[in-house]
């Protein structure tokens, strides 16, 4: 009789033992995904913050550009005399110059932009995928280390003696 109690004891301990690991699994995997989604929100935080920086440094550059042009048409405007003709030439080839300029930095503002969310997109990808690596490494992880249900143990048979 004291065979098939320990026998209990052995399967309610394995039972136990399975038990707790599921939980700790259970916990990994919540785990992980909560890395994963402050990853996922860092990183959109940093990507922002960069953007941020580059339309500052972009604005600061035209603020500083259209100082220039104001300054070389005063100085023009000294050097040319005041006539009308040139001053509308002048006001014409400027209206042009930053108009273009204007131009080019719209092109580059959609171009960061359209970059941001393509690397945006691949580190969601990428954490999705890391994520789903850790998942299926720790199933398998699990499946060796968790017990596999008892075999029946096969009747020891004697030889036949004849």
């Amino acid at each position: 009789m004291a065979a098939p109690q320990k026998q209990a004891e052995a399967a309610k301990s394995l039972k136990t033992i399975a038990a707790d690991g599921a939980e700790q699994l259970e916990q990994a995997a919540k785990e992980a995904t909560q890395h994963a989604a402050e990853a996922v929100a860092e990183g959109k935080e940093k990507i922002q913050a960069e953007a941020k920086q580059l339309n500052a440094g972009v604005q600061d550059q035209l603020r500083q550009l259209k100082q220039d042009v104001l300054q070389k048409i005063e100085q023009l405007k000294v050097q040319l005399g005041s006539s009308q003709k040139d001053l509308t030439e002048l006001k014409a080839f400027v209206k042009t110059e930053l108009n273009s300029v204007i131009e080019d930095i719209s092109k580059l503002g959609k171009e960061l932009k359209a970059d941001v969310s393509q690397i945006s997109s691949k580190h969601k990808d990428h954490l999705a995928q890391t994520y789903k690596r850790s998942k299926e490494n720790t199933l398998e992880a699990w499946k060796k280390v968790a017990p596999s249900k008892p075999q029946p143990q096969a009747e020891k048979s004697e030889p036949l003696k004849s």
